[in-house]
């Protein structure tokens, strides 16, 4: 009991869903009389009472089921470049998120009042992902002021505190959190743009509770951000160097036909490591029912996409025709293998057949980044090569959408263009105009499809170039930030000596990251014990790696050991994902082909620094 006395008036609380428009009266519909009475009075609120403060924990769902009109149409404006242009995002789907329909909801309410408050704790992704960019922009016009005191806490993006210890969540999630406070006094011109002010928590939960509970507004040492173009970032970045990273291209620019990588919902199921177990799975799966086979394989329940039973039409349909076995890139160094029909909905979810036929057509290299880096710890590092389709959760990154640029393009296989070996009819998958432009700058012929003449480079060139260039230890620091808010840019070749020295140091890391190189072939690492082969732990003592009681890899460098490559360390990955498998002959030896690349790799990207002289301030 709290000695509040009501006199006979309920408290001005009414159920509905915040999502909805007011609705018109139900006239003659049989409902309960509360429950009418209910609609009533929110209508009202909505309709016609002036709303001063929204405030609250929204829900965070980004598959939202709140889809009505009304909502949809307000969040039209979020869908926007800043200024007003169509967003230019190919999947905008996290801006459906029920927790960013609410701050559209509480924004409509203030705006229509003229002033007001809205308050939220919710998911921080909106601070700083470049997707938010329009929402942001709308934000800034909308409110005089923005206190934003980002709670982090964020486990699937491995925050932690600046001096590297833990970061906890406040709640007891995997998304960080932020409080939002967005302040209107409806006398800040139309056409200015608000202030924003920010605050990091970091630490254990109970001293960001301590915090939380000690400290008033005024209290928090805020610091003013100035958001600019073309992101408008509510967290703290650098933008003295924005302008002149801005000047290079995008590689998405520059290769326009991209897509991310193959979706099989199942991976253990679809993916493994050699041809042979992707016919045994599927000879076993096709001899059992649903029920056994969703047992078996600890399939789970069916996804939208994805069901035991289409899986098996989409195997039948096909024969199974095990030629369709194909090798894929599961993550960097780690090729493995998968049945491949290219139909969706199927065997695999999404086999994002448009792009990946062209690595199966022939020949082909295919640039594997992402979009945004999501790792708080790591320096930018989300780049490696495929020549086979590649998967879209895995590849170079576990927290990030991986995506795969190929480097040509083949025609229809029912086109009648193709001939022997398909290279003469492929084109490349790159901008000519964006070509033409570096061709100029560098004062050389670009050729495709024939013999390199003197004074000409061609796409392989081209992409060794990029590829050097985003390898660049100093080009990586000092573009951090902004290498990690969209797919990377490289800049114009200054002249033709830096574009050859580049492109042939390009040429290196590629032979090194395909198993290409002969350098791989000279081991530097010794495998000297006999035994069964089987991976049971994988520990480095000094400088050996135990697999087992009895057996190691030995001289294992530190550089090798430690190198990062996206979202993974190579040397230890390769190792722990076959943790209980007996190594074979050829991986045994391509493992310690895989140390030798990393040895390389650090030297070749030293060497790329010497050739690309950066901008400071």
């Amino acid at each position: 009991r709290t000695g509040c006395e009501l006199n006979g008036e309920r408290l001005r609380i009414f159920l509905t869903n915040s999502l909805e428009e007011h609705e018109f009266e139900h006239g003659g519909m049989s409902i309960d009389w509360w429950l009418a009475d209910e609609s009533k009075e929110a209508n009202r609120i909505k309709k016609d009472a002036p709303v001063m403060v929204v405030l609250g924990n929204p829900p965070y769902k980004g598959e939202s089921k709140n889809k009505g009109a009304w909502i949809a149409n307000l969040m039209g404006d979020y869908k926007k470049e800043p200024g007003g242009n169509k967003l230019r995002e190919k999947n905008p789907k996290w801006l459906n998120d029920d927790y960013v329909k609410f701050i559209r909801y509480g924004q409509h309410f203030i705006d229509r009042n003229g002033e007001g408050l809205l308050a939220y704790i919710n998911n921080h992704s909106f601070l700083d992902n470049p997707t938010f960019r329009g929402m942001r922009w709308r934000l800034m016009r909308s409110f005089d002021k923005i206190y934003i005191l980002d709670l982090h806490g964020n486990s699937k993006r491995k925050e932690r505190c600046p001096d590297g210890s833990p970061d906890k969540n406040v709640f007891d999630i995997q998304t960080g959190v932020s409080i939002n406070l967005f302040v209107k006094t409806g006398k800040k011109p139309d056409d200015a743009l608000g202030k924003v002010f920010h605050f990091d928590l970091f630490g254990a939960r109970e001293s960001k509770y301590e915090f939380l509970w000690n400290h008033r507004l005024n209290e928090v040492k805020f610091k003013r951000l100035k958001p600019a173009a073309p992101h408008y970032f509510f967290t703290p970045r650098d933008y003295s160097l924005e302008s002149e990273y801005q000047k290079g291209f995008s590689v998405a620019d520059l290769m326009p036909v991209a897509t991310s990588g193959v979706v099989t919902a199942r991976d253990r199921f679809t993916i493994h490591h050699s041809a042979a177990e992707v016919r045994e799975t599927i000879e076993t799966f096709l001899r059992l029912s649903d029920q056994d086979a969703r047992e078996r394989f600890n399939l789970g329940a069916d996804a939208r996409d994805w069901k035991v039973s289409l899986a098996r039409k989409d195997l039948e349909d096909d024969g199974p025709d095990y030629q369709r076995i194909v090798p894929i890139m599961y993550r960097p160094f780690d090729r493995r293998h998968t049945y491949y029909t290219g139909r969706s909905k199927g065997f695999h979810c999404n086999p994002r057949e448009k792009v990946m036929r062209h690595f199966l057509a022939g020949e082909n290299i295919g640039l594997v980044t992402i979009k945004r880096s999501r790792d708080a710890q790591q320096t930018w590092g989300e780049i490696f090569l495929s020549e086979e389709i590649v998967s879209g959760v895995t590849a170079i990154s576990s927290l990030d959408i991986n995506y795969c640029f190929p480097l040509y393009l083949y025609p229809d296989t029912d086109s009648g263009q193709q001939n022997l070996g398909g290279r003469s009819s492929r084109k490349p998958n790159l901008n000519m105009d964006l070509v033409k432009e570096i061709a100029v700058n560098i004062k050389m012929e670009f050729v495709h499809g024939e013999e390199q003449r003197p004074n000409s480079f061609s796409p392989e060139d081209l992409l060794n170039y990029i590829y050097a260039v985003l390898h660049s230890p100093g080009y990586r620091e000092t573009y951090r930030e902004s290498l990690k808010t969209d797919f990377p840019r490289a800049p114009f070749p200054a002249d033709k000596e830096q574009f050859l020295a580049l492109a042939d140091l390009g040429a290196k890391l590629r032979a090194l990251h395909l198993m290409e190189s002969e350098k791989l072939n000279k081991l530097i690492t010794a495998y000297p014990e006999a035994g069964d082969h089987i991976v049971r732990q994988v520990k480095r003592e000094k400088d050996k790696v135990r697999i087992n009681k009895t057996q190691y890899f030995a001289e294992i460098p530190g550089v090798a050991w430690d190198f990062h490559i996206g979202g993974y360390q190579p040397a230890q990955k390769y190792l722990k994902d076959r943790k209980g498998r007996e190594l074979t002959f050829d991986e045994i030896r391509h493992y310690q082909k895989i140390i030798v690349a990393l040895v390389e790799t650090e030297k070749t990207m030293q060497e790329i620094n010497a050739h690309l002289p950066l901008k400071t301030s």
